[in-house]
């Protein structure tokens, strides 16, 4: 049994049957053994060399379409001095690399003005960590990027100070990852599905349960989810720690956006009878797993985000709704096609095609394949891209990005 797995199997002998929420914490994030700390190990696991790759690592236009939207974001403030650009679960840093770049060569005056912190789920301290810092670093001294360029933050509440920012909190596949409780119909009855230990069989089960809390038993009811018509057997995940995280971020936008990226959708499109099963997923090695409670540390475990839960905690919190749209509308608004054909077509000369070799021609069709997966619809393109702000009256009106979605 893996170290990280003794640890969780202690944890229910001396205190009986833990929530999957628990589980999910432990087995992501524990601070030397979790999946997001490299699994006691150092591994990487995003990418593709690890178990799934993101928009970043297909193509760098991603990075700078989200530029030119936080750009305008700045112009919409005003022109502020400070700009800050705070990314949740940055992760290897892709999507800093490339704000940066596009920021040094076509907006000096923003660049200028940008102040980038980054809020990795790989504590400081940590080997993975220290090996991301070590390449993003190097990575911006090559693009020229300013000193103050980066800072490091060692959670939400130290990246977001107390009186606030202007500016943007970014994420990209962060809330997805954050703990869920799952829940199971019974009849008129909602029960929760905890983990204990087999001890014959030596492994993770389940066991069914009442929830665990009032804000658990109650989560599907606050979103109008009529669970009760639904049959006997079906689950759906309840993802508290999105809610919290909202209402943190929220209390750290004085003036600003929020721009969060993930799979998902509403709750009245998300939690349907004919999804029966929910939407938890494991990943290991780029493969689709079928085990959750295998090999804790060692895989990816991961569910679609309820946005009308973000929606509606933000606005309790002071942020208003921009726009909801989807990435491949979002990347189109932004350019992105203009963009990928340019970069397509082979480069003229005086003298009649150049750069035309085969190789040139290779690359061109792996840049436009990768293109084209960051806007197909049951992929990348059909995640969600939600715009929220404070103190922007007509912002969703005005952003590049939400302009098909209005179309």
């Amino acid at each position: 049994m893996r170290e990280l797995s003794r640890i969780l199997a202690d944890e229910i002998r001396q205190n009986g049957p833990i929530t999957f929420a628990r589980f999910m914490a432990v087995a992501l994030y524990h601070p030397t053994y979790g999946y997001y700390v490299g699994g006691g190990e150092g591994r990487e696991p995003v990418g593709w060399e690890g178990d799934y790759f993101t928009s970043g690592d297909l193509h760098p236009l991603w990075g700078e379409s989200i530029a030119r939207q936080l750009h305008q974001m700045w112009d919409l403030l005003g022109r502020p001095e400070r700009f800050d650009v705070i990314e949740s679960g940055s992760g290897r840093g892709l999507l800093a690399r490339d704000i940066w770049g596009w920021a040094l060569q076509h907006a000096p005056e923003w660049a200028e003005a940008l102040r980038y912190t980054l809020d990795d789920r790989a504590p400081t301290g940590t080997s993975l960590h220290a090996a991301r810092e070590k390449q993003l670093r190097a990575e911006l001294a090559r693009l020229g990027a300013p000193e103050h360029a980066l800072t490091w933050a060692a959670g939400l509440d130290e990246a977001l100070p107390a009186a606030g920012i202007t500016g943007c909190l970014v994420s990209n596949e962060l809330v997805d990852a954050l703990p869920v409780h799952i829940v199971e119909k019974h009849g008129d009855a909602l029960s929760e599905i905890y983990v204990d230990v087999d001890e014959e069989q030596g492994r993770f089960v389940e066991r069914a349960g009442p929830p665990s809390t009032p804000e658990v038993a109650a989560y599907l009811d606050d979103y109008f989810v009529p669970w009760l018509g639904f049959p006997d057997g079906w689950r759906a995940e309840v993802c508290l720690e999105a809610r919290g995280w909202m209402r943190r971020v929220a209390a750290g936008i004085q003036r600003g956006f929020v721009l969060t990226i993930d799979y998902g959708d509403t709750a009245r499109r998300l939690y349907t009878r004919d999804r029966r099963r929910g939407t938890l997923a494991v990943y290991s090695q780029h493969q689709f797993g079928e085990r959750p409670l295998a090999q804790p540390g060692t895989q990816d475990l991961t569910a679609h985000v309820n946005f009308s839960a973000l929606i509606q905690t933000g606005r309790e919190n002071g942020l208003r709704l921009a726009g909801l749209t989807a990435q491949a509308a979002f990347l189109t608004a932004l350019g992105l096609r203009e963009r990928m054909a340019a970069l397509s077509a082979p480069a003229i000369g005086r003298g009649g095609v150049i750069g035309n070799s085969q190789l040139d021609q290779l690359r061109r069709i792996s840049e436009r394949n990768a293109l084209a997966a960051l806007l197909n619809p049951a992929g990348l393109g059909g995640f969600k891209v939600l715009i929220q702000q404070r103190g922007v009256p007509g912002a969703g009106r005005a952003l590049l990005g939400l302009q098909s979605a209005k179309a």
